[in-house]
């Protein structure tokens, strides 16, 4: 099938040049959503009496993907503004490229049904990726109108079934260096509700309303979920993330960012930086440590001349770091991706830091 006369400026539709869309049988996906909690919302966010939907099962949104256009309904449907949240049996992690995908029931390339998607590296807190949807919303979309694809992007269900929705983790590492993207545990699908009216409709990332079918009054009513299946997840070690990032050199030196840093070091600080403050009394120094890659050791060093370097505080291996040095006060917080914050007292001679690891 291929979409004809799309004007808008994101990816078209499946088996169009330039779509994105991903196929359910592509040999990429690594593994599948094995757990799901659902929480069903209304057929009709605007009838105070609508009952939730009410079809499929939590066991129907995860495994491999299975819906199709011939056979479309081995889904859960969320209803107005209902949920599902997913976890794996391996966290994902951010790679170059795609890392997960959302497949949805859709019965053609403009008959969708669209979806918020959000992560997790805790279960706690989830950040959304940031959607925009171009879609007019001067009329709103009845419950059987279509929609361009072309106008829409980071929104589940914006493929026909058996095709699903990329989604990159690399976009919000840069927006929330809170979230680890390295151990991504939660995929969360949030019905879009696409209601024109501000008391009801839900907004994309740039704050606009999202026009898509409206009302949905059926059992089978809101987002569709099929399936998620990621195309990166938690490596068992350095040789295997290597590999993972598409590198040719496994060199625990090999200098794949252009910084300076040994990969090495890369693997077990996520690529973040050091954080200096030296112009307060104290000197600070600040960096993130992925705890739970326990198969070496990791520590930071301090250095007065550039010549001669101590450690400050180092990993044991097993996910705790120890001062090493008397002169420091160390702070930890987080849980996996743990972030380190070092002060040094007034009169230090300690001028340069860097990482190390083996």
């Amino acid at each position: 099938m291929v979409a004809l006369g799309f004007g808008g400026e994101f990816a078209p539709a499946a088996g169009t040049v330039g779509s994105d869309a991903i196929a359910k049988e592509d040999p990429r996906f690594l593994q599948w959503a094995n757990a799901a909690e659902i929480v069903r919302g209304p057929t009709d966010l605007s009838s105070p009496s609508s009952p939730m939907a009410s079809y499929g099962t939590n066991s129907d949104a995860y495994e491999i993907a299975d819906a199709s256009e011939d056979e479309p309904y081995p889904v859960v449907s969320l209803g107005d503004g209902g949920s599902a949240t997913l976890s794996f049996t391996k966290p994902i992690m951010d790679v170059p490229g795609p890392d997960f995908a959302v497949f949805e029931n859709g019965f053609s390339d403009t008959f969708l049904e669209l979806g918020h998607v959000e992560v997790s590296s805790d279960g706690v807190n989830f950040f959304r990726f940031p959607s925009i949807s171009r879609t007019q919303t001067l009329v709103q979309i009845g419950s059987f109108g279509l929609l361009d694809p072309t106008d829409l992007h980071n929104l589940a269900g914006k493929y026909r079934a058996g095709y699903g929705t990329p989604f990159d983790l690399e976009e919000l590492g840069k927006a929330y260096p809170e979230l680890d993207t390295q151990r991504v545990t939660h995929v969360r699908i949030i019905d879009v509700v696409g209601s024109i009216e501000a008391v009801y409709g839900t907004r994309d990332g740039l704050g606009n309303l999202i026009n898509e079918r409206f009302t949905t009054d059926f059992f089978s009513g809101g987002f569709d979920l099929d399936a998620v299946g990621t195309l990166s997840q938690l490596p068992s070690g350095f040789t295997e993330w290597v590999a993972s990032m598409g590198r040719s050199d496994p060199s625990p030196l090999a200098d794949f960012s252009g910084k300076g840093v040994p990969q090495l070091v890369e693997y077990f600080s996520g690529g973040s930086d050091i954080v200096m403050d030296l112009t307060g009394e104290v000197t600070v120094v600040e960096f993130d440590w992925l705890s739970y890659r326990n198969d070496g050791n990791f520590w930071i060093e301090g250095s007065g001349d550039l010549n001669t370097w101590h450690v400050l505080a180092e990993s044991d291996g097993e996910g705790v770091m120890t001062v090493v040095d008397e002169e420091v006060t160390m702070v930890v917080t987080g849980s996996g991706k743990k972030h380190v914050t070092i002060s040094l007292p007034v009169g230090s001679d300690y001028r340069f830091f860097r990482l190390g690891a083996q």
